[in-house]
Order: C-alpha cells, then structure tokens, then sequence
C-alpha cells in the first residue's frame, strides 16, 4: 500500500461538496476541491482559473511568507511543478465551509529526494547521514483557509503549518509511492 496518495487529497472535498445543499457552500467546496486536484496533478492553467485575478498567499510557520498578485502566484506554481513539487498528499481530516471560506485540516504528507536535502545543507535523519537516493516522506499539521470573492473564485489560501515537517519524517522505498508518482 502507498505511503503518499497525492491524487487522493480532494476526495474528501468532493464528498462533502456532494453532500452540501447550500449552492454557494456546494461551490466554494468544488472550487476548494478543483484547485486541490488541479495543483497536484499539475494542470497549471486550470489551477489558475480557480483564483480571482489578483490572489494573495500568506504561508504561516517557522518561515513565514506572502506570494502576492496573479504572475507571483502563476511563478509560484510553474516553479512548483518543474520540480514536481506538487505530488503531495493531504489527508483532510476536517472540513468547515461558510458563505465566504472554506478550511481544510488535516496532515499534509510530502516526499523529498536525498539530492535536494543534501543540496539544502540537510545531512542526515534520525542520526543517520542522508544519501543522495534517498525517499524522505515528511508529515505535519496542516491548515488551510480558502477564502473566496462573490464570483465564487478562490482569493488565494492562508497556510497554516503546526509544526516543522522533519519531525516526522522516515525514509521510505519506491514501493512506497503510488504507479503514477514521477520522480
């Protein structure tokens, strides 16, 4: 069984999305849902077309960052998905959806190869030095505020990390990825 499923992250979404009879929540909670799916399976165009003409990003943690207006945002995604950044898991664990937000938590899992850590100055895991084909599988604390405009559209996410994700993180093998994960 596959220790990150990226392309199960939005399914929680599309189930509360099907079970919502409010049309706006029903719609924020697709929105929320498309952009997730879009993200990771790296469909930049569509991905865009779910935020608002000038979207906004704060990412919230250790390292605290915004991503400001609609190319910053774009570059940020295209940046992603060339390093195949995007193929992350979110395990959803609670939805909560009003007439103008949704809020996702849950765990947020994300698989890093030995070359880029070693190339981040990280040199070893668990006391044990890092090697450049090693599989690091990361997991943390994930919240996620997806505020949206009256269109519907997404203004952008407010990013939440509980804590650093390297300190949960083990060495995994390629059978512990999914068939469709590229590395």
């Amino acid at each position: 069984m596959a220790r990150i499923n990226p392309h199960q992250s939005w399914l929680a979404l599309e189930k509360r999305a099907a079970a919502e009879t409010n049309p706006r929540r029903k719609q924020l909670l697709t929105e929320v849902r498309n952009h997730m799916e879009y993200e990771i399976t790296g469909q930049l165009d569509a991905l865009m077309g779910t935020l608002t003409a000038s979207p906004i990003y704060h990412f919230w943690g250790s390292e605290p960052a915004v991503i400001d207006g609609y190319d910053a945002v774009r570059g940020f995604y295209q940046d992603m998905m060339s390093r195949g950044g995007q193929q992350f898991e979110v395990v959803v664990e609670r939805i909560v959806v009003d007439d103008d937000a949704v809020i996702t938590e849950g765990q947020v899992k994300i698989l890093h190869k030995g070359e880029t850590l070693l190339a981040m100055g990280r040199k070893e895991l668990d006391g044990e030095p890092l090697q450049a084909t090693d599989l690091v599988l990361t997991t943390a604390q994930l919240v996620t505020v997806w505020p949206a405009d009256a269109d519907g559209k997404l203004i952008g996410e407010d990013i939440y990390f509980g804590h650093d994700p390297f300190l949960r993180a083990e060495k995994i093998s390629r059978d512990d990825l999914p068939d469709y994960y590229q590395l």
